[in-house]
């Protein structure tokens, strides 16, 4: 299918920002108007969460303040699209790398009070949603020991500073 006729459908079907953002992250990796890929294909690069990091995030001031929207909700409105659940292995992937490649330790170094608990809240907020996710409660063998492990971090970190 070529890629153009693909965003062509995607167009009349969805909504307009929908359109515009997979036009946008398509035009940063292919020749939109000569590339043809097959529809698994297509359907895999809009499915991998990594492309949203990678290919719309000088969008996102675009998303957020013209369509109030994000690019969960893009990814969400894609998987659906493609009849899949967007609480997959994809997802849980790119949140766990972000949660594992913090380290809590740093946040000792904060010395505003306020800042180093408003740190320390948005990684266990990040490890929450993590946990919460029907794909980890479905696989929780993936990923439990570097989710334990940055808990147990985390609660050190809150243990030292005195917020426990």
């Amino acid at each position: 299918m070529k890629l153009a006729d693909f965003l062509s459908t995607l167009q009349k079907d969805e909504k307009e920002v929908i359109y515009l953002c997979a036009k946008h992250m398509l035009k940063k990796r292919y020749d939109i108007q000569e590339e043809a890929l097959e529809e698994h294909q297509i359907k895999e690069f809009f499915i991998d969460y990594d492309n949203y990091d990678k290919y719309l995030n000088d969008y996102a001031n675009i998303i957020y303040k013209r369509y109030e929207s994000s690019n969960d909700e893009i990814y969400e409105y894609l998987c659906t699209y493609f009849n899949e659940n967007s609480d997959n292995r994809h997802l849980f992937e790119y949140r766990l790398k972000r949660v594992i490649n913090q380290n809590p330790k740093k946040y000792l170094a904060i010395e505003d009070f306020e800042m180093r608990n408003a740190a320390i809240s948005r990684l266990e907020k990040r490890v929450q949603i993590i946990e919460e996710s029907d794909f980890f409660k479905k696989n929780s063998s993936l990923g439990k020991k570097e989710i334990d492990e940055i808990k147990n971090q985390i609660n050190l970190v809150k243990k030292a500073v005195g917020v426990i």
